[in-house]
Formats: C-alpha cells, structure tokens, sequence
C-alpha cells in the first residue's frame, strides 16, 4: 500500500494558508479519485483509503506530523512506500520538485515525519510557494493565507502534481522527476 501524505495544519484557520498546500494536494486527488476511495478518520489524522493508497491530512500540527506513523508504522506501510507533499520556500509558486529521498531541508514537518520513520529514503513533493518577503518572520509567512492570484496559480500547480503522484505510484519516479521537476506549471502566467 502506498501512503500519500499532505503536510498542513488542521482547523479552519489554516485551510487556505502556505504551509497548507499538503493538504490541498490531498483533498484535489481525492476529488479526482473519490469514486474508489473510503473516508477514514482516526484521532490522530484523517483521508481516505482503497486497497492501493491511503491518502493522509495529520491532524498533529505541523512540527509533529511524524506522529502518525507511531499508529500507521508496519500496519499499512513501509518508509519506502511513503509519499510526502510539503510546502517550499525555497521554491517559486508554478514550480515542484520531486525527489526519492533527501534531508528535511530546514522542514519541521519533515523533520518530525524522519525523526519517527528514522530513514530519509522515502518520495517526496516539494511544492513552491514562493520565497518570504525581507520584513516578513517565516513563521508568519508560511501561515499566511495565498493571495487570490497565488490560490489561481496553486490550484494550476496541484492539477500537475496528480498525475506526478500517479507516476510514482507506478514505480516511474524518475519519469515524473523528468516531467515535472524545474517546469513552470502554470503555462504563460509569470510565476
């Protein structure tokens, strides 16, 4: 079974903001896959499942996201079968980058999800959301809401990165790392 795990906060003061984005992935591939997917919901997270992909929204806050592997570890999946889709600061918004394994990179939530899984060997999606402005703490960055123009040009990027999570489901990371890695996902539009 393959997990795919959307980073983000949960309530509705956070539904819309940067560091949400995980979450948004998550939401727009169950609604383009809901015909064959369960609703499920624990205390600690909840998604949606079918005897292939769980999709998961922690419900643990950010900086602790990796606690639900303390419920999900060698019941459904392996590290190895973990995907996880976060937001990057590093990135601009139109941009993904997809990558078998890697570090945190500075990440809370990633921290935590390796911290717990003890292994950085596991598909990650690393969705753009623009750098922070100069007078801006990152904190308050990463939890503002997106602009109207820069929710446009998300939804564009999210509508890329399904058919990027299909891919990697098929075992074709290296085919959607080509695809999509260093493209502008939202066509002519400036990012």
């Amino acid at each position: 079974m393959k997990l795919i795990l959307g980073l983000g906060n949960p309530g509705p003061r956070y539904v819309f903001t940067k560091h949400n984005v995980g979450f948004l992935v998550v939401d727009r591939y169950y609604e383009v896959n809901k015909s064959n997917l369960k609703k499920i919901s624990k205390k600690i997270f909840e998604g949606y499942y079918n005897d292939d992909i769980m999709l998961i929204k922690p419900l643990t806050y950010m900086n602790l996201s990796g606690k639900i592997f303390y419920e999900l570890k060698n019941k459904y999946v392996k590290p190895e079968d973990v995907i996880v889709i976060y937001d990057d600061v590093t990135l601009d918004i139109g941009k993904i980058r997809i990558r078998p394994n890697g570090s945190a990179g500075g990440h809370n939530g990633m921290k935590s999800i390796i911290s717990v899984l003890q292994s950085t060997d596991f598909p990650r999606i690393r969705v753009g959301i623009g750098p922070k402005p100069e007078y801006m703490d990152l904190a308050d960055y990463v939890l503002s809401e997106f602009s109207d123009e820069e929710y446009y040009k998300i939804n564009k990027v999210i509508d890329n990165i399904i058919p990027a999570i299909d891919m990697i489901i098929e075992g074709k990371i290296s085919d959607a790392m080509n695809k999509f890695n260093n493209k502008n996902l939202i066509g002519d539009e400036k990012i």
